[in-house]
């Protein structure tokens, strides 16, 4: 089968290598071929948020669009997770003032004057004096006093409006929060009927969780949201599973301390690097731009910053689900991004060193092969990959020089669209190395990547189509008759 007309063209030059994820909703769904051309390489479907067929809709209109131009483009179905939230309210809000008193009771429905329904079975048994709770997403925070009989009576630290169904956090309370929730499993039945690339595990607590997902579904990446104090506490055991992490900053800035976030951000996305994970940097980054038609400058900060941090990927939500400015905010992003790399801060921030903790033939080949590129100044890193791991590994390292990802895979193709400094291009496999590398270099001259006579560091695994094998790196000019004897 012919795959040619799917893959990443020499126009694409100049987009950022930190990688853009959008979320489609109502907003964008009928603009997704303008989302592509500013710049989108993942679309977000937020399972939060309507019905299966408006999934079902939208994935089959963003395979379509992609298709027709030509560029592969990941799909992250993004599940909801045990969301704690609060029940009704009498005229749908209420305002706690400081040092006011408020009854917290399980249940669901509207609350009674003076408390608050929360609609997670066992809160009140797990819940104790003194535990701070967060309500509508941090706005007002609390602190227990007292637990009789079920209920938990907390005074208001500080206060603000609380309304139906807003957010709720104990960031000091173990719940007993099971992994996936029945909703969870019949949208991963969904995502994997629509055959998305990439599955967003929202409130991830432990490497259970992951495992309980991806028992359901084997073949999406799996993308550990950190949004818990638990995730932070065992981030170790969640890297060792998951294929990548979204910094997910709105839950997680109500569970730690607000003015630590940045350096969690920072701490979080070294780790990925380190353990060879991709990374999302997510939240807020231009939420001005759900109403405004240019971000603030505190956003411009804030994008730019992830960059410089070395995120993989940033990403949009309200701001191109809901927003009105939605091809605008994605050609924010790409201009901030670019900015950043080709600063000349983002050339020297330091970058992981290899990993001895698997000191692999894979990890080896990958790093000689960024050392090699940067002392001779060569532009491209041409990757064989049967599952986008050899990429992933080369990445990681934040080369200078651009990666170029030659798969047979569809799916591969599509799933690599969010690894940082990663340029994925479909190329059927070859019987033998030689051969591979020889057509490679012509696919790559006759697409417009590469020019005859370029130099080019070229890494593969011998035998050719077994995943991570990865034990060749070999100098090459683009054009000459391959050898490795």
């Amino acid at each position: 089968m012919d795959l040619s007309h799917l893959e990443h063209t020499s126009a694409e030059g100049r987009l950022a290598r930190t990688k853009i994820v959008a979320t489609i909703g109502p907003a964008s769904e009928n603009c997704v071929g303008e989302l592509i051309d500013a710049g989108m390489r993942t679309a977000r479907i937020n399972f939060s948020h309507g019905l299966p067929d408006e999934h079902r809709r939208r994935v089959d209109n963003i395979r379509a669009v992609a298709l027709e131009r030509g560029v592969g483009i990941g799909i992250l179905a993004d599940i909801q997770g045990p969301k704690l939230r609060l029940g009704t309210f009498a005229g749908g809000k209420r305002e706690l003032k400081v040092n006011e008193k408020l009854v917290l009771v399980e249940g669901d429905g509207e609350s009674k004057e003076g408390q608050a329904l929360l609609n997670f079975p066992g809160f009140s048994s797990a819940i104790c004096e003194g535990h701070k709770v967060f309500l509508a997403d941090g706005q007002c925070e609390l602190k227990v006093e007292k637990v009789v009989g079920g209920e938990a009576t907390a005074r208001v630290i500080r206060g603000g409006w609380i309304g139906d169904r807003k957010g709720v956090h104990l960031p000091d309370t173990e719940l007993a929060i099971r992994l996936p929730t029945p909703k969870d499993v019949a949208d991963i039945a969904l995502a994997r009927e629509m055959e998305v690339d990439m599955i967003g595990v929202s409130f991830v607590g432990t490497a259970a969780d992951l495992r309980a997902v991806r028992k359901m579904a084997p073949q999406p990446l799996i993308v550990a949201k950190i949004e818990r104090s638990a995730a932070l506490v065992n981030l170790a055991e969640i890297l060792e599973e998951t294929d990548g992490i979204m910094v997910a900053r709105g839950d997680l800035g109500v569970e730690a301390p607000l003015e630590k976030l940045p350096l969690i951000q920072k701490d979080l996305i070294d780790q990925a690097l380190m353990a060879g994970k991709f990374t999302i940097t997510a939240t807020e980054m231009l939420e001005s731009m759900v109403s405004a038609a240019r971000p603030t400058r505190a956003e411009v900060a804030d994008v730019s910053n992830a960059v410089l941090d070395g995120t993989d990927a940033v990403m949009l939500s309200a701001e191109t689900a809901v927003g009105a400015y939605p091809v605008r905010a994605v050609l924010a992003m790409q201009e901030i991004a670019l900015a950043m790399e080709d600063s000349a801060r983002y050339a020297r921030a330091t970058r992981v060193a290899f990993r001895h903790a698997e000191p692999s033939f894979s990890n080896g080949t990958a790093l000689a092969a960024v050392q090699a590129a940067k002392a001779l100044e060569i532009k491209r890193i041409i990757c064989f990959t049967e599952t986008g791991t050899t990429a992933r590994q080369v990445s990681r390292f934040r080369p200078k020089a651009e990666v170029i990802a030659l798969t047979p895979h569809r799916r591969t193709f599509q799933a690599m669209s969010v690894m940082g400094h990663v340029r994925p291009v479909l190329f059927e496999r070859r019987d033998n190395l030689e051969t591979m590398l020889t057509d490679g270099s012509r696919v790559l001259v006759d697409r417009g990547i590469c020019s005859l006579g370029e130099q080019v560091v070229m890494v593969a695994g011998v035998p050719p189509g077994i995943a991570r094998t990865t034990n060749v790196m070999k100098l090459h000019h683009i054009g000459e008759v391959s050898s490795l004897y």
